[in-house]
Order: C-alpha cells, then sequence, then structure tokens
C-alpha cells in the first residue's frame, strides 16, 4: 500500500492533481512515511493544493531530515537560510554534505567563504567546494579556482576552471580567457 499511495501521489503531483497528492501523501505521513514528510514539505513552500506557508514547510521538512532523508536536509538548509537561521541551516547542511549531498556541499562551501552562520575559513571552504567540484559541480569548481587564484596557485586555479568550462560555465571560460590574457 505504502508504494502505490506514494506512486499515486507522485503521478496527481506530476499530473497537477494537487488536492490528490496532499490526499495521497498526508496518508503516509499519518503512518509516519519520512518521503512524505519531504512531499508535503514542497506543497508547503510552493503553496500546491494548501495555503502556501513557509513555517509548515519548514515542519514538514524537519520531519523528513531527521527521519533521514538527505534531500531533506539540504532542503531543510535552504529554507533555514530563507528563514534567517544560518546556524541553523550550516548544522544540517553539514548533515547531508558529509552523505555526499552535492548542493550541501557546495552550499557550505559559500558559507564558510562568507562566514554566514559558521566562521570564516577559506581552507573549510575548499575543502567544500571541492568535494562538490569531484561530483561535477560547476560553481564549486569555479569557485575552488577562485581560492587557489587569490592563493596565487595558478596552475591549480586553471585545471579547475577548465573543469568547470568543460561543464559549459561562463565564469570559468572569462576566468580562462583573463588567466591566458595575462600570459599565466
Amino acid at each position: 500500500m505504502t508504494t502505490e499511495t506514494q506512486e499515486t501521489g507522485l503521478a496527481a503531483y506530476l499530473n497537477g492533481d494537487f488536492a490528490t497528492a496532499l490526499a495521497e501523501w498526508t496518508k503516509l505521513a499519518e503512518e509516519g512515511n519520512a518521503q512524505a514528510f519531504h512531499n508535503l514539505a514542497i506543497l508547503y513552500q510552493n503553496g500546491e493544493g494548501v495555503e502556501q506557508s513557509d513555517e509548515k514547510a519548514i515542519e514538514w521538512c524537519e520531519k523528513a531530515a531527521e527521519a533521514g532523508v538527505i534531500k531533506a536536509q539540504t532542503h531543510l538548509g535552504f529554507l533555514l537560510l530563507q528563514d534567517g537561521q544560518p546556524e541553523k541551516a550550516a548544522t544540517w547542511f553539514t548533515q547531508s554534505a558529509e552523505e555526499g549531498d552535492v548542493d550541501a556541499q557546495f552550499q557550505l562551501g559559500m558559507m564558510y567563504h562568507m562566514g554566514e552562520g559558521v566562521a570564516q575559513d577559506n581552507e573549510e571552504a575548499a575543502d567544500w567546494f571541492e568535494a562538490a567540484a569531484l561530483q561535477n559541480h560547476s560553481d564549486a569548481q569555479f569557485n575552488l579556482g577562485v581560492l587557489y587564484a587569490q592563493g596565487q596557485r595558478f596552475h591549480h586555479a586553471r585545471h579547475w576552471w577548465q573543469k568547470a568550462a568543460e561543464l559549459s560555465n561562463e565564469s570559468a571560460q572569462d576566468a580562462l580567457a583573463q588567466l591566458d590574457e595575462a600570459g599565466v
């Protein structure tokens, strides 16, 4: 029943039938289904089939995150950032980043680079950017290149910018052109 209800809810959602998706996922949530918690968070965040509520989106997403749904942990981090809770967001991003979530890894890199919700630390930022870069996250590759360039390590910067450029990252393409112009 659980798989069938989940699939029925997903099919309804994809067809824009948010009322059916809400009904199916609410049944599952009442049974303690963690993925249903996350699905309900998305409905509330987007106001699909329900009145839009960031507060309810956070509540449902937190239930899913606490139950171990990695994408929900990352999603919760973004919701908490939007809600002005960067320290709490960093905690959830760290949890999902350590599980390999590329978006959380990149976001943690940004937070450490900017000192948002965590102490500013470019070495920690570089570690998280590299984790995401190794999963072909082009913005992480670009940012890692920037950190290397700031440290005058242009060979490493070029390496990461080349990888990002191969993924059509325009900022990396521009950075490579600037390196070439400078003869570096």
